[in-house]
């Protein structure tokens, strides 16, 4: 029965059900009419509607469930018109009856039921008003074929009244339905806006820690708001509190005064505040804000006192705490010695620290100026600079700062040197409106920046002339050293040699060759120093590298009785990729100091392969006279032996073991040593050097002894007659009858020849009297047409870095050292040989030899 009452109660909410009821009395009803079998179909078909659009939400979503319910909502008002005029139609009396009714049904509940929008209302009254329609229509056309005009005209009339009784009934219907939600929205409205200033005037009350109360004249009432008790540390659960509880919190003093805000404020009818403190219940003191306003009635006549109540206890230790702050702050920016500034964005200042009277300036007559008042007129830049950045960044501005000079009228016209600090001051929108500026003197630090800068430059200059004297004093041994090894070298190979000599000359050239070791030791060194190596890494074999290098000390090793062994791990790769030259540098030194100070037993060198490092580790293994272990921390320092006895007996700068730690960590490794003092030592260093196939290998030919063979033409250009003399021997020995040298002792005499004479290469001193090679090369190439593409091979002394870059800037094409290794020469000339290089117009040529 409920359910019932709740279906009329709230038909709009039940129209499935209602529906469902109306299809099963009218197929109830059309029984007698349809038969049974129709009479099923017809109610089957509207209830499966009828359950679809009920549980269409469970079906579809969005614009497919509005257009599914649309869509259900008409074939249902289709379906009951189909019924409604099939009835009138077919049958008499009281069919036609139900069939008007069922009509009327769809009507009743989409216009009065429902409230549907305009279109979706026209949708589904569009099928029972066709039917309507259609029945009246097909009446009418009854009566005419029986010539029956009255009637004829009654059905048509009906069909115009029953258009307008409907669209009347949809006005009235939907006029009253708006009216109604009209009201109830500002009911609802009203209510909410109700319930939300209530929950605003708490929430505000418990934010700010206030409450209210009203305390009647006339009646001697008190009301008294949830936040008046909090504020006064009343329990609600105890009872609501009463004036007179409030009031004795209050010592007498403050009691006296609050009751004469009270009388004062009927008596005058105007507002009043009063701060007064308390002490709780519990022991607890408050300061409590009291403000009362006079409620006045009709008549005039104050009917009560309306007062606000806020503990402002808080609040005002916050602020004796900001002022107590406030005070340490002013005393700290009294006695700071830093000159702190408070700025505007117009550049004025808004406070001065009194440590601008170091200064010779008067604080408070700063405020207001203009800071660049202050500040010399060639640092204005700096300091606008400055401020700029500050107000123009959006960004965390502590790091900001500059330096400018402040004008120090205590001494005069002296200026002092300052450096400021900027931090932006901003609003809470985050703009920054102003700026703190803290100043310190670093005069004293600018004159030592400049003093330190002028070493700089003087410590600079030093090093330059060091290097200059480095490179002129190696070019003056190498050059003597140039003839002596290269003069032995030629002498030593002379046939039919008598032992005496062939021995004299042995010592000739050990000896400049070891000289050559010294000075190529410091020039290795001073480049390792200068950061200015570079590795030039490549492919090669690691057993024949091993055994090439082992075998040039065979010959020291068998005059002094050592075994000399070469281990290779088996599982090292064939192949390794690493600068060949640096590793044989490293190899050398350790295998030189082995022999050095081995006088009998073995000397071993051994190698291993780390894969997963691509790491290869060289140990070198002797049986000499060991190292102490006190000596053994600076081995590999510079200029330092084990034992300053040691360089009187064996020689050596100290150098050797500091550039071999340098390159093994240039390469990505290291080098250290184990040793037993008279009973050998072991140096084991590694690098980086990966792995590569056989694919990858370049083919690099090998450096050949002598000249390939052909017919050109080379100029010779040396102002020292020995070098020229010495190259010309080392040609001759190669055994090449088709080659011709010229010779020029200077570089005019070098040019002079090459604008007249084609040449297919050309050897240029470069360190010499007059015109440097630098100089005559460029000439050659700009002068020259017949050899402006013609390779130019540096052979010099000069071997450092800067030189050799020089060379190359000056159109140079390789660079052969002094003194001259033989094989080194031979395989620069059969590299260059039949060449040409780039001219200064671009074009390049290539004439093969004959």
């Amino acid at each position: 029965m409920r359910y019932i009452n709740n279906i009329f109660s709230d038909p709009r909410s039940h129209i499935a059900e209602i529906t469902t009821a109306a299809s099963l009395i009218i197929t109830v009803s059309a029984y007698p009419y349809f038969g049974l079998i129709e009479s099923v179909f017809w109610f089957t078909i509207l209830i499966t509607l009828v359950l679809i659009g009920k549980y269409a939400r469970n079906l579809f979503n969005g614009k497919i469930l509005r257009c599914a319910s649309i869509s259900i909502e008409v074939l249902i008002g289709a379906v009951l018109s189909f019924i409604g005029v099939r009835l009138m139609i077919l049958y008499d009396g009281p069919a036609q009856i139900l069939g008007m009714a069922t009509i009327g049904l769809v009507v009743w509940i989409r216009l009065v039921v429902e409230t549907l929008g305009r279109t979706r209302f026209w949708l589904n009254i569009t099928p029972p008003l066709l039917a309507a329609s259609y029945f009246q229509i097909w009446s009418a056309t009854q009566h005419a074929r029986q010539n029956m005009t009255g009637p004829m005209v009654t059905d048509l009339a009906n069909l115009v009244f029953l258009l307008f009784t409907l669209l009347l009934i949809r006005s009235a219907v939907s006029a009253r339905r708006q009216r109604w939600l009209k009201t109830h929205q500002e009911i609802s409205l009203s209510a909410q806006k109700a319930r939300e200033a209530h929950k605003i005037a708490v929430l505000a009350e418990e934010l700010a820690g206030s409450g209210h109360f009203r305390l009647g004249v006339q009646e001697e009432t008190a009301t008294f708001s949830r936040g008046i008790d909090e504020i006064y540390g009343f329990n609600l659960r105890e009872g609501e509190a009463s004036a007179q509880d409030i009031l004795d919190l209050y010592g007498e003093g403050p009691r006296a005064r609050l009751m004469q805000l009270i009388a004062g404020s009927i008596r005058d009818r105007r507002p009043g505040q009063v701060e007064l403190r308390c002490r709780l219940r519990d022991g607890r003191e408050r300061i409590v804000l009291t403000q009362v306003s006079p409620e006045l009635n009709s008549s005039g006549e104050v009917s009560a006192i309306l007062g606000v109540s806020m503990d402002v206890t808080e609040a005002r230790s916050r602020e004796a705490a900001l002022a107590e702050s406030e005070a340490r702050l002013r005393l700290l920016a009294d006695h700071v010695t830093d000159v702190v500034l408070w700025v505007s964005a117009g550049g004025r200042i808004l406070y001065a620290s009194p440590s601008v009277e170091r200064l010779g300036h008067n604080s408070e007559a700063m405020v207001g100026q203009a800071l660049a008042d202050y500040i010399p007129p060639a640092d204005h830049g700096a300091a606008l600079l400055l401020l700029n950045q500050v107000f123009e960044n959006e960004a965390d501005s502590s790091d900001l700062r500059a330096e400018f000079r402040f004008v120090n009228r205590r001494t005069g016209a002296e200026e002092v040197w300052m450096e400021g600090f900027a931090r932006a001051v901003r609003d809470p929108a985050g703009t920054p409106r102003s700026t703190v500026l803290n100043f310190r003197d670093v005069t004293r630090r600018r004159e030592l920046e400049e003093d330190l800068r002028q070493a700089k430059i003087r410590a600079e200059a030093a090093a330059n002339a060091k290097g200059e004297f480095l490179a002129n004093m190696s070019h003056e041994v190498r050059t003597p050293l140039t003839g002596v090894i290269g003069f032995s070298t030629l002498l030593s190979q002379t046939p039919d040699l008598p032992a005496q000599a062939e021995t004299l000359v042995r010592r000739v050239l050990a000896s400049g060759e070891a000289l050559l070791t010294v000075v190529n030791d410091i020039l290795e060194f001073s480049k390792l120093e200068a950061g200015q190596l570079e590795l030039t890494p490549a492919p090669f074999p690691i057993r024949d590298f091993l055994d090439d290098v082992v075998g040039l000390f065979s010959a020291q090793a068998e005059s002094k009785g050592l075994q000399l062994e070469v281990k290779v791990d088996p599982g090292a790769p064939l192949h390794l990729l690493a600068d060949r030259a640096r590793l044989r540098q490293v190899l050398i030194n350790l295998l030189g100091n082995a022999i050095k100070f081995t006088d009998q037993g073995w000397i071993r060198v051994a190698a291993s392969y780390d894969e997963n490092r691509s790491e290869l580790r060289v140990s070198v293994t002797d049986t000499g006279v060991g190292i102490s272990s006190d000596s053994l921390d600076r081995l590999f320092q510079r200029f330092t032996q084990a034992d300053g006895s040691i360089s009187r007996r064996y020689g050596g700068t100290g150098l050797g073991l500091s550039i071999c730690r340098q390159l093994t960590e240039l390469m990505g490794g290291g080098i250290g040593v184990v040793s037993t003092p008279g009973a050998g030592s072991s140096f084991t260093f590694t690098i980086r050097a990966p792995t590569v196939s056989h694919a990858e290998i370049a083919a690099t030919p090998p450096a050949q002894a002598t000249l390939a063979g052909g017919t050109f033409r080379i100029l010779l250009v040396d102002d020292l007659e020995v070098n020229r003399e010495l190259v010309r021997a080392l040609l001759g020995a190669a055994g090449d009858a088709g080659m011709k040298v010229d010779e020029a002792a200077s570089g005019p005499e070098a040019i002079s020849m090459a604008v007249s004479t084609t040449y297919d290469l050309i050897l240029m001193d470069l360190q010499m009297p007059g015109m440097d090679g630098f100089a005559a090369s460029r000439a050659i190439r700009r002068l020259s047409a017949e050899n402006a593409t013609t390779p130019i091979i540096a052979l010099s002394a000069n071997v450092l870095a800067e030189h050799i870059e020089e060379a190359e800037q000056a159109g140079m094409s390789d660079h052969v050292d002094k003194p001259i290794v033989p094989a080194r020469l031979f395989a620069v000339l059969n590299r260059w040989a039949g060449v040409r290089v780039a001219s200064p117009s671009g074009t390049t040529s290539t004439a093969a030899l004959p």
